[in-house]
């Protein structure tokens, strides 16, 4: 896998739009098979949390850390292994009545040499999966 961006207009103001991306303990409610075990207390700078995707024992384990925290701006997330290295980097801007977001995502698996052979097979369905699961954020926000 590599990198790639994925950039939407989302139907709300970024304080708005930004309570629902940033809330990244719900993610599992947005990104099929997946569910989320996160450290206590209010998300910023150095806050964790772990991202299983699969079925049981054939789920893939992503752990995160939140480097940057900026509330209705941007935030970025880098991947700590074991499996996947990368992150993430969400910017917003107001555009007209909205919200522009641009998510950034970089997801290499482990090991690296081996996970950069495989992104033009693998960029394309994270890519549609990640989309899908922005698309669902927007009805959350929209539903607000």
């Amino acid at each position: 896998m590599g990198t790639f961006e994925i950039a939407r207009t989302l139907p709300a103001d970024p304080g708005r739009t930004f309570a629902v991306l940033g809330d990244l303990a719900s993610y599992g409610q947005f990104q099929p098979l997946t569910r989320i075990r996160a450290t206590p207390g209010p998300v910023g700078p150095g806050w964790t949390f772990v991202a299983y995707t699969g079925l049981g024992p054939l789920s893939v384990v992503d752990r995160m850390v939140v480097t940057e925290w900026a509330p209705g701006e941007h935030f970025t997330i880098v991947k700590l292994g074991p499996v996947l290295d990368g992150g993430a980097e969400v910017h917003l801007m107001p555009e007209g009545s909205g919200t522009r977001v641009v998510w950034r995502e970089e997801i290499v698996p482990r090991p690296g040499w081996l996970g950069r052979h495989t992104a033009r097979l693998t960029d394309p369905p994270m890519r549609w999966f990640l989309g899908r699961s922005l698309d669902r954020m927007a009805e959350r926000i929209g539903d607000r």
